[in-house]
């Protein structure tokens, strides 16, 4: 008997990695896509050789990493890419790493430039026009007491989904979206802090200076705009010097 259950015990674990990696493997080699059916469990248990029991919990790991999703009644699907969300898993672990204000901030300065380098090459008068539109609103919200904190990072998130379409790399669009998830309880404190109305002497219109770059589609200009955004110490006076925190889930009332 204690053979026998150390035996599975130690088999288990091998057992969910090898539908796991089978799944995975469908899906890098293109066999299966996004809206696919995978085999049910009983096709998998037969292919793989394996019991029900790995292969329910292979799929409620993969449920959990947001890769498949389960129809009642119609069986387990590939997940649309637009579903995937990789962000928390990744807040876990900044968090458990430690990894200060300082350094999340460092990050989306950097990745703004990305963003702003991309979009030089690709932007069109058009283009400036409308986010001029989306920055003359910011600026006059900007300049309400109290200012209202929902309508400001509304625009925010307008202005940078707009100019964030101008890159045609999908990969650099999802990392600069993720950054965004990191550094959007910055920017809801931000409002908060200074909700009496923006002084605009003390932080910066990084919109506006933006902007200068795309006009005159100055690569040089876009990298000193990046490097002069809000310094760290300003978001320290109201962030504190302390770990990155994530935004928490809301509580349901």
């Amino acid at each position: 008997m204690t053979v026998s259950g150390t035996r599975n015990a130690h088999t288990q674990p091998s057992a969910v990695k090898k539908v796991v990696d089978y799944i995975a493997q469908e899906i890098y080699d293109g066999n299966l896509v996004s809206g696919d059916r995978i085999p049910t469990e009983a096709e998998l248990c037969a292919m793989l050789q394996i019991s029900r029991t790995p292969v329910r919990e292979a799929v409620k790991f993969l449920e959990s990493q947001t890769v498949l999703r389960t129809k009642q009644g119609s069986g387990t699907f590939v997940a649309d890419p637009e579903e995937i969300s990789i962000s928390m898993p990744l807040n876990f672990k900044i968090k458990l790493e430690g990894i200060s204000w300082v350094e999340i901030v460092a990050f989306r300065n950097q990745m703004e430039f990305l963003v702003l380098r991309e979009a030089i090459q690709n932007v069109t008068e058009a283009d400036i026009q409308r986010l001029e539109a989306i920055n003359n609103q910011l600026l006059e919200v900007r300049k309400m007491k109290p200012v209202p904190v929902q309508e400001a990072q509304k625009l925010e998130l307008l202005f940078h989904d707009e100019l964030l379409n101008l890159s045609n790399n999908r990969l650099l669009q999802e990392m600069y979206r993720i950054s965004s998830e990191f550094f959007n309880p910055a920017i809801t404190k931000l409002y908060n802090y200074t909700a009496e109305g923006i002084d605009n002497n003390e932080w910066p219109l990084s919109h506006t200076y933006f902007l200068d770059a795309l006009r005159k589609r100055d690569i040089f200009l876009a990298y000193q705009v990046t490097l002069n955004l809000i310094p760290v110490e300003k978001f320290e006076s109201f962030l504190g010097p302390g770990q990155y925190t994530p935004d928490s889930p809301k509580k349901q009332d």
